[in-house]
């Protein structure tokens, strides 16, 4: 969903909660595909918001990843990614539900 709502591909209401990373300054992270992932006031209920979740998952995946050129292109590269990397996959869930 990320994907798509950073493409132009989903809701507007959806694409309007991501915010692309711009540093002040001229930085490697730049050209990473980053995005701001802001602060929640309530632990339990805050980080489970689409606003949170999304760019903090969004920011853990490879840079290959995230400039796949379409939608199927970059379903199949995380799907390896993930299979490849299962308890990685595992750990980004629950540390993003704790």
């Amino acid at each position: 969903m990320t994907y798509k709502a950073l493409h132009g591909l989903a809701p507007t209401y959806l694409s309007e909660l991501l915010t692309v990373y711009k540093p002040s300054r001229c930085l490697r992270s730049e050209i990473s595909n980053l995005l701001v992932v802001p602060k929640c006031r309530t632990k339990f209920y805050g980080e489970r918001a689409f606003a949170v979740a999304a760019p903090a998952l969004w920011n853990k995946l490879p840079s290959e990843i995230k400039n796949s050129a379409s939608v199927a292109a970059f379903k199949t590269s995380l799907k390896t990614f993930l299979f490849k990397n299962l308890s990685l996959f595992i750990v980004m869930l629950v540390s993003s539900f704790e």
